[in-house]
């Protein structure tokens, strides 16, 4: 019964039925609210009923609970992993896919600083993946900055720069690096001047695609700096891995 739940609920969340999802699912932790993939597989139906909902207040609720479910399933996966129940050997690679998504939930809602410290266990609990959960925390930074704070833009640089120290061939990563860099860039006289690396980071997005979907903004931004490329830009927000 529990499995055809879990399946019916996967199903409609494929086909986009997510409040469907959503009613199965709590219909499904009715029959075991022990076991942690109960739990994960809710919070995915109410991470993809926020993408769908159109009242503010309701999707916030979407994205309250889908958080609340991941940290329900990481509470069981770490009691099931304490008490010896469960040996599984992919138990750290789940909870850090579950904190991902809990990021991923926070920095939807407006949790900037929860979403980076989900990002940042889900890194400690799975280095081999590293380059996308620094990837997704400076994306959560970079989206979240309307004001054009400075300090925001050092740190979500900083968890780009991370993301490519893990993963050196993420492209994304050196463009919104240089985004990021050049958003602190001042005028001097008629010419932009922007921190260290700020060209050499659209040039090194160029190298790895160079007709990546950002490759006419990375050559705008290096003729910017003085380069003689020349393109428009437009502005886009870093999408989540």
């Amino acid at each position: 019964m529990l499995n055809e739940k879990l399946a019916a609920a996967r199903a409609d969340m494929q086909a986009g039925n997510f409040d469907q999802a959503v009613a199965t699912m709590n219909e499904a932790i009715a029959i075991d609210a022990n076991r942690d993939v109960v739990w994960a597989t809710l919070g995915d139906a109410n991470r993809g009923a926020a993408s769908k909902q159109t009242d503010p207040a309701l999707k916030a609720k979407n994205l309250a609970d889908a958080a609340m479910d991941y940290q329900k399933a990481v509470d069981l996966k770490n009691q099931q992993m304490a008490e010896g129940k469960v040996k599984d050997p992919d138990a750290n690679k789940k909870l850090a896919g579950y904190y991902n998504n809990m990021g991923d939930a926070f920095a939807k809602n407006g949790k900037t600083d929860d979403a980076v410290n989900s990002y940042n266990k889900a890194v400690q609990l799975d280095p081999s993946d590293a380059g996308k959960y620094y990837f997704n925390e400076g994306a959560t930074m970079t989206n979240a900055n309307v004001k054009n704070d400075a300090k925001m833009r050092t740190a979500a640089s900083e968890a780009f720069d991370k993301a490519i120290a893990a993963d050196p061939n993420r492209a994304d990563a050196y463009y919104w690096k240089g985004t990021n860099l050049i958003g602190m860039a001042t005028l001097k006289g008629d010419k932009m001047e922007a921190p260290p690396g700020t060209a050499e980071a659209f040039q090194k997005y160029l190298e790895l695609q160079p007709t990546g979907p950002h490759a006419d903004e990375a050559k705008a931004m290096i003729t910017s700096l003085g380069a003689s490329v020349e393109t428009s830009f437009g502005k886009k927000k870093p999408g989540k891995k």
